[in-house]
């Protein structure tokens, strides 16, 4: 899967949710920064899985969320999807 369309995916979850000013720069965000409360990183998994039509597994997303932006989360979310997929 292109890491491109598992951003765009992500960044559709904010659409509704952030001004456009502040996802100007999504792929240099950090989840942290938007995903404030637990209840929204559930449901940013959840709303991601419905669109990608996959399971994440948390764990091994969990430390990326964490740790990276939403850019290269994208690259890491679409590895993921490629390994589940085989």
């Amino acid at each position: 899967m292109d890491s491109e369309l598992a951003l765009s995916v992500m960044k559709g979850y904010f659409a509704d949710r952030q001004p456009a000013e502040a996802l100007a720069a999504f792929p240099e965000l950090s989840p942290r920064d938007l995903l404030k409360e637990s209840l929204d990183i559930v449901d940013f998994i959840a709303y991601v899985e419905e669109e990608l039509g996959c399971e994440i597994d948390i764990a091994q997303l969990g430390v990326a969320l964490l740790n990276m932006n939403f850019g290269e989360l994208a690259v890491d979310l679409s590895r993921l999807v490629v390994e589940q997929r085989e």
